[in-house]
C-alpha cells in the first residue's frame, strides 16, 4: 500500500482517486482506460505533483491513454 498523498490531487471532472487508477492498473482492470480521471487534462496538469515518492504519475497517465487508443477504447 502506498502513502496516497496523490488523492490530494482533485479535478471537477474526476471519476476515482489516482491512487485507485494505480491500483487498478496494477490490478490490469480494463476499466481504468475508459475513466474520466485518466482523460481529465486537468489532472494530467497535476500530475507532476501527485507523487510525494517521485512516482511519475504524468507518464503512467500518458501510456494508458496511448494503450486505450491502441485498443480502440477511445
Amino acid at each position: 500500500m502506498g502513502c496516497e498523498f496523490c488523492n490530494s490531487i482533485t479535478s471537477s471532472d474526476q471519476d476515482l482517486p489516482l491512487y485507485n487508477l494505480i491500483q487498478l492498473t496494477l490490478a490490469d482492470d480494463v476499466k481504468v482506460l475508459t475513466c474520466r480521471t485518466l482523460w481529465s487534462d486537468e489532472i494530467l496538469a497535476k500530475a507532476e505533483e501527485a507523487c510525494a515518492n517521485e512516482f511519475d504519475m504524468k507518464e503512467v497517465l500518458v501510456v494508458l491513454r496511448e494503450e486505450a487508443v491502441e485498443r480502440g477504447l477511445v
